[in-house]
């Protein structure tokens, strides 16, 4: 072999083996690329695991709240429906009393108007109400027929007699109703409370605990009318007339409401009345509601049912000059309320000559040494109102 040959024997060994160290290297490279891979995969894997569990998570969790919130739909749904329908069974039952009851102390209320409507049209609601109503008196108060007791004075040498109890709170049941009547013996401790001495709609009235104690008042209960639009109102601006110590507070033009109040003698007296009949009459202590229910010892008369049942407030007077204070429950288990038929029947039970009724429902408390003694129907307590009866 020729030197050429040999040499070239020898590059092709060496480019041989440079080439099987080529061939070597890619290898152990391409087992570690496959490696990294295999662990890609596996990470992938593990987090492609852990996002399907989340995500299953997520779907149970949307599944149960779907479900949950189906149920309490379907529930409120069922008790909407249920609901109304046990209604439809009172409103359009055999019963026509029932109906009307039903009907007027929703119409009464400030919250429920509207569901009467839903049952009968318009004009069946007119109806309802004009057969079913409380007849007012057309007669002014005779004041005569009212003699307020003066305590003989004591003459020297004789033993006073046992001062009895100026004031007493009785409680009062009926078939639908539980109350409280407070008697007061001296009227002239009987007089208006306001929440403001100058009122106006963008200030609201006081409760009517905080009533009683701005007048050191023994006991009060609620007075007359006020403004508040669907129940939501402030209580800070009265309606119709207002007197307070023999100054006017409220009257609304030359406008005639049904007004009760007493007069410079201590009498209390009923009827409708404009500012200058007020002014007239000398009227010291007064507000506007109604309708009366007791006018010179003569109960008024009504029609049907008279009223719904309902939280009522009622002032009346006796022969002798006792003032009558009744707060009435309602809306209630134990107590649905009373009628205004129930009103009059009380008030002629407990001697009232003349009698009035004032605002009810949520507005209806009464007060006495400083607790209030009725449970209300208002979940936050007893409402701002502007005007009261206290007892000072």
């Amino acid at each position: 072999m020729s030197q050429k040959d040999t040499e070239a024997v020898r590059k092709k060994k060496k480019k041989s083996g440079s080439s099987g160290k080529k061939s070597a290297v890619k290898s152990k490279k391409s087992t570690q690329d496959k490696k990294r891979t295999r662990a890609s995969e596996k990470t992938a894997v593990k987090l492609t695991k852990a996002e399907k569990l989340k995500k299953r998570r997520r779907r149970t969790i949307a599944r149960i709240v779907r479900r949950v919130l189906l149920s309490l739909f379907t529930l409120i749904a069922l008790v909407v429906f249920g609901a109304y329908e046990l209604l439809g069974e009172i409103f359009k039952g055999p019963s026509q009393t029932a109906g009307d009851i039903l009907t007027i102390s929703l119409l009464e209320s400030s919250a429920g108007k509207f569901v009467p409507y839903l049952y009968y049209s318009a004009d069946e609601v007119e109806n309802i109400k004009n057969r079913n109503r409380l007849i007012e008196s057309e007669e002014e108060t005779n004041t005569s027929l009212i003699v307020i007791e003066t305590p003989e004075p004591v003459k020297e040498g004789e033993t006073p007699a046992p001062a009895e109890d100026d004031i007493t709170v009785e409680t009062v049941t009926g078939a639908t109703y539980k109350g409280w009547m407070l008697i007061v013996k001296d009227p002239s401790r009987v007089k208006v409370g306001v929440s403001s001495d100058s009122f106006s709609e963008g200030r609201g009235g006081m409760h009517i605990d905080e009533i009683a104690e701005k007048y050191s008042a023994v006991a009060a209960i609620n007075g007359g009318a006020f403004a508040d639009s669907g129940g939501t109102g402030n209580g800070g601006m009265p309606s119709g007339l207002t007197i307070a110590d023999g100054k006017i507070c409220n009257s609304q033009g030359g406008a005639e409401h049904t007004t009760v109040g007493f007069d410079s003698n201590n009498i209390l007296v009923v009827g409708k009345f404009t500012k200058a009949k007020a002014k007239e009459m000398g009227l010291r202590d007064a507000v506007s509601f109604g309708p009366a229910l007791v006018v010179n010892g003569e109960p008024s008369k009504f029609e049907g049912v008279s009223s719904g049942l309902n939280p009522r407030t009622a002032i009346g007077q006796r022969a002798d000059g006792a003032v009558l204070m009744l707060v009435i429950d309602g809306r209630q288990v134990n107590s649905l309320g009373a009628s205004m038929a129930d009103l009059v029947d009380v008030m002629v039970r407990y001697g009232a000559v003349n009698a009035c009724n004032l605002d009810g429902g949520s507005s209806s408390n009464m007060v006495y040494e400083g607790e209030i003694l009725n449970d209300g129907v208002a979940v936050t307590g007893s409402r701002r109102i502007p005007t009261t009866f206290v007892v000072q």
